[in-house]
């Protein structure tokens, strides 16, 4: 199994870079919002400097300035952006509901300010503020890399399905903090500005995912847009070089195969089934897996690998109908 290693190797990474529910629950929301909020770091400086109350002033206003700000920036492109897409600029209508959704986690985690210090040990609704945080992350990643690549054929149904996903996971996460938000109230004032048609996003849709797996898994322009930077060994029996030679050939088999149904034919031509035959060949050599024919060696059948324990290696009782007498005989 080629992928054993990599498989075997996931706790290692997850053990060096710490648990990932510790990340999500207390780091990237917790402590990135000291930093990351304009007036938040300059309000906790002045309330260390100890009697700063002009600069404490200035901080507190210009945080409720900037609540306010999000919440209008939270109604105007909430109600301006189309929900489904009528054709147009696809990257455009994706980074419009990218912008919409900025705000609407400015505006929430403006709110979530209000929890003061608690919002350290909330860990569910830190979680659901990390999930939105890193979702638009994501999105934006995204959209520089299709802008960059746009004109690789065939990879704006990947890009929609992508954002598709993505909007979808950012609007999950708030609903969550809006549904389990501690101060009374404030969830459905943060849900009215952000969502006030209620949910508007779903999941990729069945015919998306379909034209995605179609693209990775056939020949196509954006196959080989996404693996030119991949290393295939030369070696002719490395397992992801001999799967990368075969998927063509495969490929080419199948369409054989399915035009001779289409035409009605019930065999292909001799040059035909001689495609077939090489890739059935590939096939069947990358499938093999290292097979043992005994396990630790010759010592797999000595003594010390019985069992003493069970039904066979307890003492047999049998009745003697002469004496009348029970006899124990061993195993």
């Amino acid at each position: 199994n080629f992928m054993a290693g990599g498989y075997g190797s996931i706790p290692v990474s997850i053990t060096v870079e710490g648990a990932n529910v510790l990340t999500r629950s207390l780091i990237i929301f917790g402590q990135g919002l000291t930093r990351s909020h304009p007036h938040l770091l300059g309000l906790i400086e002045a309330i260390q400097d100890g009697d700063n109350l002009e600069g404490f002033n200035k901080e507190l206003t210009n945080i409720i300035k900037h609540a306010f700000t999000n919440l209008g920036r939270s109604i105007t492109r909430g109600l301006g952006a189309q929900v489904t897409f009528r054709g147009g600029d696809l990257l455009a209508y994706h980074e419009t509901h990218m912008s919409r959704m900025a705000a609407n986690f400015a505006f929430c985690a403006d709110c979530g300010m209000t929890m003061g210090g608690g919002l350290k040990t909330a860990e569910f609704i830190s979680g659901r503020y990390a999930d939105v945080l890193s979702n638009l992350y994501f999105g934006y990643a995204v959209m520089w890399y299709y802008k960059n690549n746009r004109n690789v054929p065939g990879i704006d149904a990947m890009f929609d399905a992508t954002m598709t996903q993505i909007r979808y996971d950012v609007q999950e996460a708030l609903f969550g903090i809006f549904g389990n938000f501690p101060i009374p109230g404030f969830g459905r004032l943060m849900q009215l500005p952000c969502f006030p048609r209620g949910r508007e996003f779903a999941r990729p849709t069945d015919k998306q995912r379909a034209a995605v797996a179609e693209l990775v898994s056939t020949p196509n322009p954006v196959r080989d847009f996404l693996t030119e930077n991949t290393f295939v060994s030369k070696d002719p029996t490395d397992r992801v070089a001999m799967i990368v030679k075969a998927a063509p050939m495969c490929f080419e088999a199948d369409q054989i195969l399915a035009k001779c149904r289409k035409e009605g034919r019930r065999s292909p031509t001799p040059e035909e089934q001689a495609k077939i035959d090489a890739a059935e060949a590939m096939r069947e050599e990358i499938i093999q897996v290292d097979s043992f024919p005994k396990l630790m060696g010759n010592e797999h059948n000595t003594a010390w690998m019985k069992p003493d324990w069970g039904v066979d290696a307890q003492p047999k009782v049998t009745i003697e109908k002469a004496e009348g007498k029970q006899q124990s005989s061993s195993a």
